[in-house]
């Protein structure tokens, strides 16, 4: 597990679709700015969507704008980070 520590900036709420004639749930998620230093010292802000279990969602909805701190796994060669 890793924390994930940024700006919430949005949060994108669960919903569904349908696929082939079946309904499909998506998980809420969650829009965090964070500043990465580079190894030259120059600070660049990355945008992360990160999905999140609905029993963590009430914990967020008052946060936006605010720093916040978010467990997360990562997925993938290049990183995709998920909510724990």
């Amino acid at each position: 597990m890793f924390t994930l520590t940024g700006i919430l900036l949005n949060i994108i709420d669960k919903s569904s679709y349908k696929k082939e004639n079946v309904e499909v749930d998506t998980k809420a998620k969650l829009q965090i700015l964070v500043e990465i230093v580079r190894a030259n010292g120059v600070k660049v802000k990355e945008l992360h969507t990160i999905s999140i279990p609905d029993s963590k969602i009430a914990l967020y909805k008052d946060k936006i704008s605010k720093e916040v701190s978010v467990e997360v796994g990562i997925i993938s060669k290049q990183f995709s980070f998920y909510g724990v």
